[in-house]
């Protein structure tokens, strides 16, 4: 999730680094953290869901479905990875020269319905939150501020639009 804040920091329309590194350098940092962030992903789901399968001696298979279908937060995590697996791809379908700017746009957009689902995902499934009120409120403390910083950008965009 760090990953996907600094993603967010880098590129998410506000500008807090910029004042720090030059656009240039945040757009190639930016590129660059497509593949950690997918290896990343894949090395989660797959491990977390192999060591929930040994533990309730389950297939994989099985743990996936009862974890993803459960009609709560695993469900909302599933839709959350599912988008952010889709914009993913769409950006390296992008960067490939697959597809054109407009489709990539669309697509790059729905990370603002991915990323309030990672959220809720740590919150509720990380053991590290759940077992700390201290971690968590940290950590609620660093996702508003990296929304804040999109929200105030957005707001002094369409102020200026005016």
């Amino acid at each position: 999730m760090f990953f996907v804040f600094f993603q967010m920091l880098s590129m998410g329309k506000g500008r807090t680094i910029e004042k720090l590194v030059s656009k240039q350098q945040l757009v190639k940092l930016h590129r660059k953290g497509i593949w950690p962030l997918l290896l990343l992903i894949v090395l989660h789901v797959g491990l977390v869901m192999s060591g929930r399968s040994l533990a309730y001696e389950d297939s994989i298979l099985k743990t996936l479905r009862d974890f993803y279908l459960d009609g709560q937060y695993g469900s909302l995590t599933g839709i959350g990875m599912i988008i952010l697996a889709f914009a993913l791809t769409m950006s390296v379908l992008f960067l490939n020269k697959r597809i054109s700017f407009p489709t990539f746009k669309k697509a790059h957009l729905l990370m603002y319905v991915a990323i309030p689902a990672l959220f809720f995902h740590q919150i509720f499934f990380g053991l590290d939150f759940v077992s700390s009120k201290i971690l968590c409120t940290v950590w609620i403390a660093l996702c508003s501020t990296v929304a804040a910083d999109v929200l105030i950008w957005k707001a002094r965009l369409k102020v200026a639009r005016l």
